[in-house]
């Protein structure tokens, strides 16, 4: 197999759907983060928590390519012969049904509830005993430190968001199961983090600054023609594979 040149082509292709994936306003990306920071004030807790996700969704990202990279490594030739295949046909056709009914594969419902109903219950227990000496016994429950918790909660959100598919990595998979080698495998996977981290601040940001941005990105017609565009750029990475493997 022709590693450098499809590695190259494999490394290009992620960086933009990594960048296409930080921005669609699909369940996976920057709208996990809107409702946490739509309308704060506070610029520091906003690059906090963006930074966890992120942080989150890179290890995702690069868990998967170390297992996947790992696995074909221990394939043997015969075995990776039929998997190109298989691969390429498997993202042609996941191509050619993104474009035809791109919201099959990816219909996110829409309406989180984000009802932040902040049940501050916190026990409270003021035993103001002034009768016989004082015994003010504040007994608080144990507090915990709700920013490390939140920031703890967006990574390990970012992390599963990673873990479960999402049309734009099909790309990735294919090429990390043919690879031969783990460390192909995570740099694709590392260069899609870095599009989507980059892509997905920037959008943060414009919510910070404008909350009407969010309300602009969540157009019906934005999520369609997003994922159309990737269906093209996958059947031409898929096709690409067939022609560099048995056709270059």
């Amino acid at each position: 197999m022709e590693f450098d040149t499809l590695f190259m082509v494999a490394l290009q292709s992620s960086l933009v759907l990594g960048l296409v994936h930080g921005v669609n306003p699909c369940g996976h990306s920057w709208l996990v983060l809107a409702p946490f920071v739509a309308g704060s004030k506070d610029g520091k807790r906003v690059f906090s928590l963006t930074s966890a996700f992120i942080f989150g969704t890179t290890l995702g990202c690069l868990a998967i390519g170390l297992a996947l990279g790992l696995l074909s490594t221990g394939l043997p030739e015969s075995v990776l012969t039929i998997t190109d295949w298989v691969t390429a046909v498997i993202i042609i056709a996941l191509g050619a049904i993104l474009i035809w009914r791109p919201h099959l594969l990816h219909s996110h419902d829409h309406d989180h509830d984000h009802d932040h109903d902040h049940h501050h219950e916190h026990e409270h227990e003021h035993d103001h005993c002034h009768k016989d000496g004082h015994c003010h016994g504040h007994s608080h429950a144990p507090k915990l430190d709700k920013k490390n918790v939140t920031l703890v909660g967006l990574a390990t959100i970012g992390f599963v968001n990673m873990i479960v598919p999402c049309p734009t990595v099909a790309l990735m998979y294919s090429y990390s199961l043919n690879s031969a080698s783990w460390i192909n495998s995570v740099a694709v996977f590392a260069i899609y983090a870095l599009g989507t981290g980059v892509s997905m601040a920037l959008v943060i940001y414009a919510i910070f600054k404008a909350t009407s941005a969010m309300r602009k990105l969540q157009k019906s017609w934005i999520e369609p023609a997003i994922m159309r565009s990737v269906g093209v750029l996958t059947i031409l990475f898929g096709s690409y594979t067939i022609y560099a493997d048995y056709l270059g």
